[in-house]
């Protein structure tokens, strides 16, 4: 029996979100068990940049549900995760999430391929944002094995599965989880599969998550999309060098030349006012 975890991050109950988890859970085609948990009931703090989980055998010092979080995702086959969108981006829970990452990294092996479909939720058609982009990197930077990921429209709740067409997708997008991972859509990187692109320079287009690159032309059906070097951010080995190598390379680097920053630093010390609430 499959054991999957559904991540909500939406604080509504029996919304979108939430519906649309178990309506892909319910898709895997085998026996499963699953269970939810609502990200914001969990206490998750920011990361205050301290380097401590950098520490051999240490953990992040921040006494939240971080580690409650990490074992259910560790001891799950597969995970589903759900977030509606919000000003023109996911829920700020996954983000808080997220940026927990350099304490999560320093336990990859455990995380690295576990199966993940990403579900997002917008209310108008056209004002998703960078959601679906948002929450595909963060859980490939968490080593997970993306298989789908969809934004669903739907403002009220229970709205998302209205039409027809929505539950087919919702149902391949379960069926998918462990399963084979869905080719790229159209305008996404073929690499991460963000829609979000830049360009430095005319007809030059990078991925601004993973990095891929791209030369970009007109031809006679349209733009034509030449991709070059794939983006590497996301593969295992570069995640482990920069979070377990470099990370704690720059820790020694800021030792090394605490003086010297020290006295740039200092210059700007008391030049300014903290507001605070009383």
């Amino acid at each position: 029996m499959k054991r999957i975890i559904g991540l909500v991050a939406s604080q509504r109950k029996i919304a979108n979100g939430e519906i649309l988890i178990k309506e892909a859970a319910a898709s895997i085609g085998e026996e499963y068990e699953l269970a939810l948990i609502r990200l914001p009931e969990l206490n998750l703090q920011p990361c205050k940049a301290c380097y401590a989980c950098l520490v051999p055998d240490q953990r992040c010092p921040l006494m939240d549900d971080l580690y409650f979080l990490y074992d259910k995702i560790k001891e799950a086959d597969g995970l589903i995760l759900s977030a509606p969108c919000y000003a023109l981006g996911p829920a700020a829970i996954t983000k808080l999430f997220g940026d927990r990452v350099i304490a999560l990294a320093q336990h990859i092996d455990e995380l690295w391929g576990k199966p993940c479909v990403i579900i997002g939720t917008t209310g108008i058609k056209g004002w998703e944002g960078y959601t679906l982009s948002a929450l595909i990197a963060n859980a490939r930077f968490l080593g997970f094995d993306v298989k789908d990921a969809h934004m669903f429209l739907g403002a009220l709740p229970g709205e998302a599965l209205v039409h027809e067409k929505s539950i087919e997708r919702i149902r391949a997008l379960g069926a998918s989880l462990f399963s084979e991972p869905r080719l790229p859509e159209a305008g996404q990187c073929p690499t991460c599969w963000s829609d979000i692109w830049k360009f430095p320079e005319p007809n030059h287009a990078v991925c601004p998550l993973c990095g891929q690159e791209a030369n970009v032309c007109s031809s006679e059906n349209g733009l034509q999309w030449n991709f070059a070097s794939a983006g590497k951010r996301f593969e295992k080995d570069a995640l482990t060098e920069h979070f377990q190598v470099w990370l704690k390379g720059q820790v020694r680097e800021f030792g090394n030349r605490r003086k010297e920053l020290s006295e740039i630093r200092n210059r700007y010390k008391g030049q300014s006012t903290w507001l605070k609430q009383d």
